[in-house]
């Protein structure tokens, strides 16, 4: 395929071989297109090596990058996270409804098993839970699981 500053030389040689184009107007029209082409082609050349150069230098940037990823934060098995991060963890939480404004509060579940835990919403100060509800609720569910005794 021929490049731009090709078909341009090529175009120059019609001209210049031309002597009819070479007097008046369009002699003068055909050499300024040649001349503007001639600019736009050196244009893209000079585009062209400024993104090249900016591409090594972005290679080399992430190359770089990787590196100092590696030396920091090394082999992520390796690496103790703190508690906090981990999926695994033991921790489990239960949500209630604020009956009077309707705010969703989370709270650790092992509340629920103390005696004498009373939540309040974070809003409005109403009770949200009481571990005496949650021993009317274990209540329910027992006698929901009982067998029905045979009369």
């Amino acid at each position: 395929m021929e490049t731009v500053r090709e078909k341009i030389a090529y175009l120059r040689g019609i001209i210049d071989g031309d002597s009819s184009l070479e007097e008046g107007r369009n002699g003068f029209m055909f050499s300024k297109i040649l001349q503007i082409l001639e600019q736009l082609a050196a244009d893209v050349d000079e585009l062209k090596k400024a993104q090249e150069e900016l591409d090594e230098y972005l290679q080399e940037v992430d190359f770089d990058l990787a590196y100092l990823e590696d030396e920091f934060f090394g082999d992520e098995d390796d690496y103790d996270y703190p508690e906090e991060w981990d999926d695994d963890s033991e921790e489990s939480f239960a949500e209630a409804e604020c009956p009077e404004c309707g705010y969703v509060m989370r709270f650790d579940e092992d509340f629920l098993f103390d005696e004498g835990i009373q939540i309040r919403c974070q809003r409005c100060g109403a009770v949200v839970f009481e571990t005496d509800d949650f021993r009317e609720l274990e209540e329910v569910f027992d006698e929901d699981t009982e067998p029905e005794s045979d009369d």
